[in-house]
């Protein structure tokens, strides 16, 4: 046979056997034992009444969709305590949440599901220390705790006007390092919520809301700007701590960057500083700074925690801030 031909017959063969494999991507991975518990969420702020969430956990490898939401845990008993002594048991509040994980129903609409908060009448106290003790049939009992962190001291003053409006902004930390941080400027948006009109004479008349929305801001601080998750400067929410600045006062500008705001909005201008819990300042780093989401070969991120018997995540806020009134259009 010329070798020619036992070269053509060669490649034929080769061709045949790599057809006949299978090269589908598969990956074994032991997943972790599923253990049922009850997930408690919350992020409290400090003056405000209680709430907490409290729904039951699902198999993420079982034969229902984990992508879609879960019903509050209706049976259980939520107790709130203050420094270990119980001060209320929470109430279920109805209400109900779009569930986007299912087709829209015959009105185009999302379909709902149950999504009530307990709620009781505490209000929280800036330095207080909370626990929340939940029990339901068929679950272990879950507690979480989390101390209100105090309010921090923030003055601020305003330099320049129009796009030269800038803020000067006092933050006094306490002694004891450790403080963590989250910085925002906030600004006033009016928009029109309704419009009827006449049928008749054809006047309408229009009905607005206002509401507040995250603008973007700039600042050349080394501290804001090395936390920040935006790398040319025009950051939204950026979370720090007191590493470089324990028990003295840190002094930086910021500036509205209209770029990435509401422009025409004209609404009053606040500063606010909210002094962040642990676990809630973790949350916004993993969730700013993890890089998994593009990553297919990504460690897998451990989320923090502070639940006893269970899953999910309680903190706190507590808030400070100054306010500004609008400038003229």
């Amino acid at each position: 046979m010329p070798a020619s031909r036992l070269r053509s017959l060669g490649a034929a063969l080769l061709l045949a056997a790599v057809g006949g494999c299978d090269f589908t991507p598969a990956l074994d991975i032991d997943t972790p034992a599923y253990e049922p518990g009850l997930v408690l969420r919350a992020v409290l702020a400090a003056d405000s009444t209680v709430s907490l969430r409290v729904t039951e956990s699902r198999d993420p490898y079982g034969g229902r969709s984990y992508l879609g939401p879960t019903a509050p845990s209706a049976d259980a008993t939520v107790t709130l305590l203050r420094d270990g002594q119980p001060v209320e048991t929470l109430v279920l509040c109805p209400d109900v949440c779009d569930d986007y994980s299912r087709p829209p129903g015959p009105d185009g609409f999302p379909p709902t599901f149950p999504c009530g908060p307990y709620q009781g009448t505490t209000r929280m106290e800036p330095g207080a220390t909370y626990t929340f003790r939940v029990d339901a049939a068929g679950y272990p009992t879950a507690t979480a705790t989390v101390t209100i962190p105090r309010r921090p001291t923030l003055t601020a003053t305003q330099e320049g006007d129009g796009a030269d409006r800038r803020f000067r902004v006092r933050l006094t930390d306490p002694a004891g390092l450790g403080d963590l941080y989250g910085l925002s400027l906030l600004r006033d948006y009016t928009y029109t919520s309704t419009v009827t009109c006449d049928p008749n004479t054809g006047e309408c008349t229009e009905t607005t809301e206002t509401t507040r929305l995250l603008n973007s801001f700039t600042t050349s601080d080394p501290v804001l700007l090395s936390a920040s998750v935006e790398i040319d400067g025009n950051i939204t929410f950026v979370v720090f701590q007191d590493q470089t600045f324990d028990g003295q006062e840190k002094t930086f500008t910021m500036a509205r960057d209209d770029r990435y705001g509401p422009g025409d909005a004209y609404g009053a201008e606040t500063v606010q500083v909210a002094a962040l819990s642990g676990d809630v300042y973790d949350a916004y780093r993993i969730e700013y700074f993890s890089g998994g989401d593009e990553n297919p070969f990504a460690e897998p991120i451990n989320l923090p925690s502070n639940v006893v018997g269970g899953y999910g995540l309680v903190g706190a806020v507590t808030l400070a801030e100054v306010t500004f009134e609008a400038e003229a259009p």
